[in-house]
């Protein structure tokens, strides 16, 4: 996380391009629209008490998260693929600023999320930014996506073997979706799972489910994020 110094406007920690750890980080416009699947970490007592990048106080056991391109604050809604607990999330800090992880959520999030006994989870982050859009009629509508589960391997290269084979029968099939391997945390190990989403319609959900058993290759676990 970053930030120093007394409570400003809300422009502050919007600066961009800025630079972390030597990697350069453009700050998206608006969160108007934003939808993303990956990753999520948590963070607390470390930074607890510590100013957030738009100079808030980090509170650990406030709903808020870091995210490295959202436009400070937004608001977002953080959806745990695992399990399907959703909430409601201020963003108002940098990072995380690791490549394999889109967003860090505070303790207090991670508890509400059921992830807060490991370290990682996957996620889908959608913005609905009262914060960038008080006008209420430029807000995005919210609509229903669904995602498939098509794949869950302890070892990384049985998922990615699983991707390929994916990638090349939503190809062939002329199906536009984005597979993704994401992790999580069990017990004392990592699953790497192969994800395919956001997918626009249930009909088209079922669609591509139907079409991964008719190949053998497993039954498709169906996620709706509402």
């Amino acid at each position: 996380m970053i930030g120093s110094g007394p409570l400003q406007s809300h422009t502050r920690g919007n600066k961009s391009p800025y630079v972390v750890f030597g990697e350069t980080y453009t700050v998206m416009p608006s969160s108007l629209g934003y939808v993303e699947i990956g990753i999520a970490s948590w963070y607390g007592k470390k930074f607890h008490g510590r100013l957030t990048s738009n100079g808030e106080v980090y509170d650990m056991y406030q709903l808020t998260a870091a995210h490295k391109a959202l436009p400070l604050p937004s608001v977002v809604r953080v959806t745990n693929l695992d399990n399907g607990r959703k909430v409601i999330v201020r963003v108002n800090d940098r990072g995380p600023f690791h490549s394999d992880r889109v967003i860090d959520l505070s303790y207090a999030t991670a508890l509400q999320l059921g992830f807060a006994d490991q370290g990682t989870a996957p996620v889908v982050i959608e913005a609905i930014d009262e914060e960038n859009y008080p006008d209420q009629d430029e807000l995005p509508k919210h609509h229903e996506s669904y995602y498939l589960q098509v794949g869950a391997f302890y070892k990384i290269a049985g998922a990615e073997q699983r991707l390929a084979v994916i990638n090349d029968l939503m190809a062939q099939q002329g199906f536009a979706v984005d597979a993704r391997i994401l992790q999580s945390e069990v017990s004392k190990s990592v699953l790497h799972k192969v994800w395919l989403g956001p997918i626009d319609t249930i009909s088209g959900r079922d669609e591509i489910a139907q079409l991964v058993q008719d190949r053998n290759l497993g039954t498709p676990i169906r996620v709706q994020v509402e």
